[in-house]
């Protein structure tokens, strides 16, 4: 474990409609890493063809990291309706580098 070190971690959505992400680590209600209102591609209406693409990268200080076990929170905070929210490609937590 690094804790003076950032990790990245790497959130790529492969459709969003009117749908705002936001991203914690091991508390819920702090206050959110990333918060991005994202998405009009409509492609949950649309059984995910076709959507545009989002690739964030989010810089996690390591002392909200701990030992063991850690919880990463995904929120989609913005839905009113079934064709609003998020799908998502892949989410990796990638290490501070070593050099």
């Amino acid at each position: 474990m690094n804790w003076r070190g950032s990790y990245t971690l790497q959130i790529a959505l492969a459709s969003a409609a009117r749908a705002n992400l936001k991203v914690r680590f091991n508390n819920e209600y702090s206050r959110p890493l990333l918060s991005a209102g994202v998405g009009r591609d409509n492609a949950i209406a649309r059984h995910g063809i076709h959507g545009a693409y989002h690739l964030y990268s989010i810089d996690v200080p390591g002392r909200l990291l701990r030992t063991g076990t850690n919880t990463i929170y995904l929120r989609q905070s913005k839905a009113v309706g079934p064709f609003e929210g998020l799908m998502y490609d892949y989410i990796r937590l990638e290490e501070p580098s070593t050099a």
